[in-house]
């Protein structure tokens, strides 16, 4: 029988791909209804998604939906109202697969969590990246310490310049602006090998030509670890294509990923990773097969609710992420140590 989903928050972009993936795999999942609170968005959504998904049963509010039988929920609205869906789905008893990032104040985050593991209720983060098959050779390799002990993590994930004034629409509210849409997902990979910086130095400006002066079109942060140095740039000014890196560096050997991809739009069909051991005359490239997206967080999210296995991002983890990125994008006081 296949995991049945409610959809609270309809906006965001990576909505559409869970709904594909849903209706790509109709023995796994199914979506039993939906709430956005902006009518203009579920008219959008309506039109998008019925082609798909038949007649959709959308909620003129989320505690009615949340009445209904399901097995878990879907948050995926605006950031800064994901939260509020999240706390009213636990209030229902449902587990929760949230959208990135969490929240935009992080206490309320964290009594979210509190609240999710005093009812033994799941609470999993959607950083779709974490699922490439780039990333996870890079997640498994340095959990095998191939590299030795890491010295310098490096991600550079540029957003398009073309898209810019869509981009002001949505995140100028937000004091962080693009860095904080999406250093998250690289800040993700940092912490699972790295752990808790033990400094943060931001570096948050307005490059561009045009306004709005406080809009953060382009930032870069430094993390300080006690064996590391990390460092995170979020340009929104970006014109070069396949421009998405990231650099491990270590005392066995380094690891290269020379384009991240574009996370929920179309990939390549292979993912080259560049690899250099210790000893090695040259650096090798492995060509990766590419691994379809938000299946896996899909897949994840179902197996540790039905408590199949442990999850491998903990609830613990995404809070030392989400601290992380609102501390680097200037919202939370910076650590100093």
């Amino acid at each position: 029988m296949p995991l049945r989903l409610a959809m609270l928050g309809m906006w965001h972009t990576h909505a559409d791909g869970i709904v594909r993936q849903v209706v790509e795999h109709p023995k796994e999942f199914s979506l039993v209804g939906f709430y956005d609170r902006d009518a203009k968005v579920v008219a959008q959504r309506v039109k998008q998604w019925e082609p798909r998904l038949g007649k959709l049963r959308v909620f003129d509010k989320p505690e009615t939906l949340l009445k209904e039988g399901h097995d878990g929920v879907v948050v995926e609205g605006r950031v800064h109202e994901n939260l509020r869906l999240a706390r009213l789905a636990l209030d229902h008893a449902k587990p929760v697969l949230l959208e990135k990032p969490a929240g935009d104040n992080f206490d309320e985050y964290r009594r979210l969590i509190d609240q999710a593991q005093k009812k033994h209720l799941h609470v999993q983060m959607i950083y779709l990246f974490r699922y490439m098959s780039a990333v996870q050779e890079m997640l498994q390799r340095v959990r095998k310490n191939e590299l030795g002990r890491i010295y310098h993590f490096r991600a550079r994930l540029p957003k398009d310049l073309p898209s810019y004034k869509r981009y002001v629409e949505e995140l100028a509210e937000y004091k962080g602006g693009m860095f904080f849409e999406m250093a998250g997902h690289v800040i993700d990979m940092m912490v699972a090998m790295l752990g808790t910086p033990r400094r943060i130095t931001p570096f948050m400006a307005h490059h561009h030509r045009e306004g709005p002066a406080g809009f953060i079109d382009n930032g870069v942060a430094v993390f300080e670890y006690p064996n590391a140095w990390a460092s995170v740039e979020v340009p929104t000014l970006e014109v070069a294509p396949h421009s998405r890196r990231l650099e491990v560096f270590g005392t066995e050997g380094a690891l290269v990923i020379p384009h991240l991809g574009s996370g929920h739009l179309a990939n390549k069909n292979l993912q080259p990773v560049e690899l250099y051991r210790r000893g090695q005359a040259e650096w090798q490239t492995l060509a990766l097969t590419a691994r379809t997206l938000q299946i896996s967080d899909l897949r994840e999210f179902a197996s540790v609710v039905a408590g199949k296995k442990r999850p491998d991002f903990s609830m613990d983890h995404d809070l030392v992420v989400q601290e992380t990125l609102l501390r680097a994008s200037g919202m939370l006081a910076v650590k100093r140590g």
